[in-house]
């Protein structure tokens, strides 16, 4: 692996969240040894801007009153930088007391009231909240920085909160925005209507100015000095409140983290997803989880979350690829705080990356299939309440299906949408990916037609990127279907007929001719002599009163599954939320119905199969240790039907068979399994059908949380 900066590379991070009072009496050796003992690379610690760690003379200094002689920064980064251990500073610029606002009234957010901006904390002052574009948060943070690159050897600067929800009507705001666009502020209604759009835009315009200048800052002190912040994203898309526009200020940040904590009840495998996302996001920047203490909600920050749960969230990151960032308690150090029960929960997976980081760094998934993220359909469909989604929810149930049946996926960015990134891959899913551009529907339609195969569902291609709606599917000559122009809530009482037995319809439906139907259905007709209906609308059945809960006829003529043959290529089409009924539903067609029609389009070809029971998610990954070098992952979710996950079942006689690149298998060894690296595991490898590949077959004795494998082949 070529050298690189070290935030390039495996990043195994703890934040002690300090309170005022953590200040009196810091012990920056207790800290540094504890750093040790975890196995941690890398401190973040508050350096100022609500409340200030250490002494300067800027305008607005609010040094801790807690502080006598302490110089926190000088001895945690002497200590730290003794055992190797990075240390990154946290600045904080989203408010300032009572005192300091009144000095400079005009530095701060106002309201379309004209009142300032504050927020309010019910014990203790409230904080006064600087326009974003104002020089406190400007100019002043620069300056606060450079202060702190010249009194400290520090490695890095995290900013936090550098966003503002909403709009600002100061004077300062409303100028500009006059100047540069010809118009005024708008005002009323809510500010995620359309009647901000405009304003949205130029606001992550300015979001991006400011971060282009504060890294220019970081780098002033050299390349080696990292400059990063929170990427929030996927599961929680903060464009339209902040502008936070994902795919523009991933190029300001020298490694990428998003929160996602287990208080949020995302799928488990759900931290997968998300180092996934990052890694196509930006793949040559490492991808960083934050999670920690929120107790089973977000406001519990003194209490530990769920130590089995946590380390299961932990290993489903691992096994993607991912590095961390820990914030799991409040204080200096467990021997100074109130909770300590998850203190050293990371430490034995800090110890298994680091012993292994060579292999563990630089992972990219090995697909079966290429799953599309559709940044526009998000922003024109998705919706924090997963009720009121459209567009997160098929992806998640999309994803869930794929993990039950092992198979391997990578998640691909819009922005990554290319010829050369489809010529990767043999299948494309799409999930209700209904926002697509003319240049994206173009090159869907050009894979297809040269061989490739497609899986979409719901409205993929009835609306243009700006979200609004086409007269029918743009990409409805590749699925052999026409719109008919209505929907039918299949809430309630729906079901699909099985017009004809085909594969899809085999493994869990040989013996029914009625399929569950739920949501909206989109009503289609075949539009193709290559076209064939699998599955059909059926009205809806009352089951009250059950003598008159019937039809005289479930037969129409609108498919809720059609297969067609496109070019050299093939697509199957659901018009309506299959993968959404799989996570908002649950019924098992819909799980079924996705996972059976992948497999057909597969046509047997998969990376992994296994006896393991579906709570048990296999990753395989190529890892950029040395060519030919592969990493099998195996987490094991089973436990009892419910969240959180207290406890986890042990499983025994694991079979895997692995289908890999190469000639023959030059090295297979454990890497880890139930904390032991040297638990054996059983191996084995013959020639696969398949022309310039291997069959590797791994038994494993016991799987309790975690099994990883290392696996070298040899191409000649």
């Amino acid at each position: 692996m070529t050298e690189s900066m070290w935030y390039r590379k495996q990043l195994r991070i703890l934040q002690t969240v300090l309170r005022e009072p953590d200040a009196a009496g810091y012990d920056a050796k207790a800290v540094a040894d504890y750093l040790e003992r975890i196995h941690a690379n890398c401190i973040v610690v508050n350096g100022g801007g609500i409340v200030d760690f250490f002494r300067h003379d800027l305008f607005g200094a609010n040094p801790n009153p807690f502080m006598t002689d302490e110089d926190i920064l000088k001895d945690l980064t002497e200590a730290c930088h003794a055992k190797g251990i990075k240390v990154v500073v946290r600045v904080d610029f989203r408010g300032v007391d009572k005192r300091i606002y009144e000095l400079r009234p005009d530095w701060f957010g106002v309201n379309a009231d004209g009142e300032p901006m504050i927020r309010d904390n019910p014990l203790h002052a409230a904080i006064f909240q600087p326009c974003y574009q104002s020089t406190y948060r400007n100019e002043h943070a620069y300056a606060f920085i450079d202060t702190l690159f010249r009194q400290y050897d520090i490695d890095g600067i995290w900013e936090n909160s550098y966003t503002q929800s909403g709009i600002c009507y100061c004077k300062s705001c409303a100028d500009r925005y006059r100047r540069e666009t010809g118009k005024e502020l708008p005002r009323g209604g809510d500010f995620l209507d359309s009647l901000y759009d405009e304003y949205r835009v130029w606001k992550a315009a300015c979001v991006e100015e400011h971060l282009r200048d504060c890294r220019a800052v970081v780098k002033k002190y050299g390349e080696d000095k990292a400059y990063s912040a929170e990427i929030f994203g996927l599961y929680h898309d903060l464009f339209k409140s902040t502008g936070h526009d994902l795919y523009a200020i991933r190029d300001h940040f020298d490694f990428l983290v998003t929160p996602l904590f287990t208080a949020d009840h995302q799928p488990l495998n759900g931290p997968s997803t998300l180092i996934k996302f990052l890694h196509s996001l930006a793949p040559d920047k490492t991808p960083v989880m934050l999670f920690g203490h929120l107790g089973t909600n977000n406001n519990l920050r003194y209490v530990s979350s769920p130590a089995q749960e946590t380390r299961l969230w932990m290993w489903e990151a691992v096994s993607a690829g991912g590095s961390f960032w820990n914030v799991v308690f409040n204080g200096q150090h467990p021997a100074a705080t109130y909770d300590r029960r998850n203190a050293m929960l990371c430490a034995d997976i800090f110890a298994y990356m680091e012993r292994n980081e060579d292999v563990l760094t630089a992972q990219d998934t090995v697909p079966d299939v290429t799953v599309l993220y559709s940044r526009a359909t998000n922003g024109a469909l998705g919706h924090a309440d997963r009720s009121k989604d459209g567009y997160m929810t098929h992806l998640m149930g999309l994803e869930q299906t794929l993990t039950d049946r092992r198979i391997q996926y990578r998640l691909l960015t819009d922005d990554k949408l290319t010829d050369e990134a489809l010529a990767e891959t043999g299948v494309l899913l799409l999930a209700n990916a209904a926002c697509l551009s003319d240049r994206e529907v173009e090159l869907i339609r050009r894979f297809v037609r040269g061989g490739g195969k497609l899986l979409a569902t719901h409205m993929t291609s009835m609306r243009r990127e700006d979200g609004s709606l086409r007269p029918d599917y743009a990409l409805g000559d590749v699925f052999g279907v026409t719109y008919t122009g209505i929907v039918k809530d299949h809430s309630v009482y729906g079901y699909q007929r099985v017009k004809e037995f085909h594969p899809v319809l085999t493994k869990g439906f040989e013996d029914t001719e009625l399929l569950a139907g739920w949501g909206p259905q989109a009503l289609v007709r075949l539009n193709a002599d290559t076209a064939r209906s699998i599955a059909t609308y059926v009205p809806p059945i009352f089951p009250q009163p059950p003598e008159r809960s019937w039809l005289r006829s479930y037969e129409t003529e609108y498919p809720t599954l059609a297969i067609n043959r496109f070019g050299e290529g093939e697509s199957l089409f659901f018009p309506y939320g299959v993968d959404r009924n799989v996570w908002v539903h649950g019924h098992g067609d819909f799980a079924g119905l996705i996972a059976n029609a992948v497999e057909y389009l597969l046509k047997g070809r998969r990376r992994v199969s296994t006896n393991a029971p579906s709570s048990v998610h296999f990753s395989l990954t190529r890892s950029g240790a040395e060519p030919g070098a592969y990493v099998l992952h195996a987490v094991n979710t089973t436990s009892l039907p419910r969240r959180p996950i207290l406890e986890t079942v042990p499983v025994s006689g694991i079979e895997a068979e692995l289908t890999l690149d190469g000639a023959s298998a030059a090295e297979i060894r454990g890497l880890f399994a139930d904390g032991d690296g040297d638990a054996p595991v059983e191996s084995s490898w013959k020639p696969s059908a398949e022309a310039g590949k291997i069959a590797v077959t791994i038994r494993f004795p016991q799987i309790k949380e975690y099994a990883g494998i290392y696996i070298r082949t040899s191409i000649s």
